[in-house]
């Protein structure tokens, strides 16, 4: 009975088998395990690695780092360890610093947040990506406010003792469109502030009026809104045009299908393109309302005098370079602007640019950002025209130079090195012997350990930092040796006490050139206004990004101020 019973179970089994195999799998085709229906490698969240051409990706932004973190490794996530990730900018940038930075393609994914800078993305054909702030109404508006107890309850209460606090030229919401809605007026102008430092200034009585988007200011009940402009479309993502075609199908593929919570926190999402065309209209008529405003000199008048007055023009041999201020500005044509020049040697000119040339000079927002400022004319031949004007006439972007403010500064030898302190500090001595910390300008490199904590940590992102930052230091120590000689060009002091300069050798040699050039240091863009020598470091940078030197060729790196920025963020929690 047992031996039967048995017998039984050894047939029904090699049943079950056979029935199993001739269901279950084909002779013609071997056996596969269950795999994503996308692609055999993937990402860590089950996603594949998308495969870019380019090698690093640099993040423009002007708001909060912190808002693009999970972004960022999110990017890294689907786009593996091949391509370089890097936020550039902060909530203090300058409008006018990114609008430069779009010009010479430095950012590859910009978040303009201004539509003023969305319309520069587009004229230096930057394509569209995704919409800013996609949970808001396509179009806002902005206001003009004082406190909730001033006298001023309309435009018509405004005198030309008011002051009116204003953002900088790249503002829609806090200069184009209340400039626009103030023609006629004369009043007291300080400009050039960020929307929450216009409100400080209001309620502070430092500034009678301000202007700010609508938002900012409806639901603060120490301000009151005293007027309304047209509507305002929003802003965009939008991708260099130094990716190809197929990396920017890539990205924004990406970018549009993030989680939820990253997408709400970066401020993106999916939708059209805004339509600019009523904006564009918008900011030349105020261009032409403010073509005789003086922002150098209070009061400032929002309209043209019937007295403004003509230049008399004449000629000048010098044709290689010609030195000047701007001083007047009139539109000949819809495409055509032209600018009164008083050269240097005492000769007027008259300066004619295509607008889609001046949307690419740094330094020239627009037309009205030109008044006043010194600029350097090269390559070319004045020529006369009729009634005996002898103009100049920009075909290329690089032909009209805007003069900025170089940082004071003060060259010095006779400095001795006495250490290495890091990548980017060195300790030195002066002629009296004492010891003096030089912190390099222009530059960031990454952080070495400090402590035990630190040179034992197991965080990835701090053994990486820490890596690359004693890679650096030891480079500098192969370049500068103790007891060698340096020149210091002085352009500040750090709140450590530490002089920050540009470090040359005896021979000229500059050192943050070679760290930069050799992907061993990055642009500090956040300081780079004291940087006399920047357009050197920019071009050193350019070179490493494109050969994929050293930090630029490991996707794990951090920059250093964002790695700062974490470690400080982990204390505070």
């Amino acid at each position: 009975m047992f031996n039967y019973r048995n017998h039984r179970y050894f047939i029904n089994f090699l049943v079950l088998v056979v029935t199993l195999g001739l269901f279950g799998c084909s002779p013609s085709e071997p056996q596969k395990s269950p795999t994503p229906t996308s692609s055999p490698t993937s990402s860590t969240s089950g996603i594949p690695e998308q495969k870019l051409e380019t090698s690093s990706l640099t993040i423009g932004i002007l708001s909060k780092p912190s808002y693009y973190e999970e972004l960022t490794t999110y990017l890294r996530d689907k786009l593996g360890n091949k391509v370089q990730i890097v936020i550039d900018g902060d909530e203090s940038i300058p409008y006018e610093e990114a609008r430069k930075r779009m010009i010479n393609k430095e950012w590859d994914i910009a978040f303009t947040l201004s539509p003023i800078l969305s319309v520069a993305a587009k004229n230096n054909d930057y394509h569209f990506a995704a919409r800013m702030f996609p949970n808001n109404p396509p179009y806002y508006q902005a206001t003009l406010f004082t406190k909730s107890t001033s006298s001023i309850q309309s435009l018509n209460d405004l005198k030309s003792t008011n002051t009116i606090a204003l953002g900088d030229f790249n503002s829609a919401s806090s200069f184009y469109v209340p400039a626009y809605d103030l023609f006629g007026k004369s009043l007291r102008v300080d400009m050039g502030h960020r929307g929450k430092d216009i409100k400080d200034l209001v309620k502070t009585g430092k500034a009678d009026v301000g202007a700010a988007a609508y938002e900012a200011v409806t639901n603060d009940k120490d301000l009151r809104i005293i007027h309304l402009s047209k509507e305002i479309p929003g802003s965009n993502v939008y991708l260099s045009p130094k990716l190809s075609e197929s990396d920017r199908q890539i990205i924004t593929k990406i970018l549009l299908n993030a989680p939820d919570n990253i997408r709400k926190q970066a401020n993106y999402g999916g939708g059209e393109e805004s339509d600019y065309s009523q904006l564009i209209k918008i900011s030349q008529r105020t261009e032409e309302i403010l073509r005789c405003a003086n922002f150098q000199q209070n009061p400032v008048n929002f309209y043209c005098s019937d007295s403004y007055p003509d230049q008399k023009f004449s000629i000048s041999n010098n044709t290689s370079e010609i030195l000047g201020r701007i001083n007047g500005w009139t539109r000949q044509a819809n495409e055509i602007e032209t600018f009164k020049l008083s050269g240097k040697d005492n000769t007027v000119y008259q300066i004619i640019v295509p607008r889609k040339i001046l949307n690419q000079i740094s330094g020239a927002s627009n037309p009205i950002a030109l008044q006043g400022k010194e600029v350097k004319i090269i390559n070319i031949v004045p020529q006369k025209a009729q009634g005996g004007i002898f103009e100049l006439k920009i075909t290329e972007p690089n032909q009209l130079n805007i003069l900025e403010d170089i940082p004071k500064s003060s060259i010095q030898s006779n400095y001795q090195v006495k250490q290495v302190d890091d990548g980017d500090t060195i300790t030195v001595t002066d002629v009296s012997n004492q010891e003096i910390r030089v912190r390099f300008a222009c530059i960031d490199t990454a952080e070495t350990p400090k402590s035990d904590a630190e040179k034992n940590s197991d965080n990835p992102a701090d053994k990486n930092q820490f890596l690359w930052g004693n890679k650096e230091k030891e480079r500098l120590e192969s370049i500068i040796k103790i007891g060698d000689q340096v020149k210091l060009n002085i352009v500040d002091t750090d709140r450590y006490g530490r002089k920050v300069a540009e470090v040359r050798l005896e021979d000229g040699t500059f050192i943050q050139q070679i760290l930069v050039k050799e992907g061993l240091a990055m642009i500090y863009r956040q300081y780079l206004k004291n940087c006399a020598s920047a357009a050197i470091v920019e071009q050193a940078e350019a070179e490493a990004k494109q050969q994929g030197l050293n930090i630029w060729a490991d996707s794990q790196f951090t920059a250093p101020w964002d790695w700062r920025s974490q470690k400080k963020s982990s204390k505070k929690s």
